[in-house]
């Protein structure tokens, strides 16, 4: 199923993003077969072909720190107040750290608007994808310099020894998505 479709500079400037969620890899292949002898998914894809003629496919799983419901509850409430604009945190785990960095992830969770955790199921196995309500970076108000409170002081040392790299980007709902 179709969780979200957005647009950014995601990575390469005005790039699609479409998040589908499956509950299992059987889901994923009943999904593959399916499409590929859906007539009206051979028109889009063809159409998509127009648009974004480079493409890539990452397979996600969760993190485990935030729970799939997190997600599933803020797309019900984008359908009544949309956002239209998240953010996606980008994270390299340091070696050794990704227990103590998914328990930070998770306590963080609590108090932050991070509404989905993933992690690549192959190919950079440090990598941590966070989702974010809202564009928590980019307005003028958090460029804007203010002193830091040591609490934050403290959560930032930390990050940093759990997770050294780190990119922010704000991404936009495109009119279909589900998570507006």
């Amino acid at each position: 199923r179709l969780v979200a479709a957005w647009y950014g500079n995601f990575e390469w400037f005005s790039q699609i993003i479409q998040l589908f969620e499956f509950d299992d890899i059987d889901s994923l292949k009943d999904f593959r077969k399916k499409s590929s002898q859906d007539k009206e998914w051979g028109e889009y894809a063809a159409q998509l072909e127009v648009f974004a003629p480079e493409r890539r496919t990452r397979l996600l799983e969760p993190l485990g720190a935030v729970k799939p419901e997190v997600l599933h509850k803020a797309i019900e409430e984008s359908q009544k107040s949309p956002l239209n604009v998240y953010s996606i945190a980008m994270l390299e785990v340091a070696p050794n750290q990704m227990t103590n960095f998914t328990t930070a992830v998770e306590m963080g969770s609590k108090v932050l608007p991070i509404i989905a955790s993933w992690r690549p199921i192959a190919g950079s196995p440090n990598l941590v994808i966070d989702l974010w309500k809202g564009d928590v970076l980019w307005s003028a108000n958090e460029w804007a310099y203010k002193p830091a409170l040591e609490a934050q002081k403290e959560m930032m040392r930390n990050l940093r020894i759990q997770a050294p790299k780190e990119r922010i980007v704000p991404i936009y709902a495109l009119p279909y998505s589900p998570l507006k």
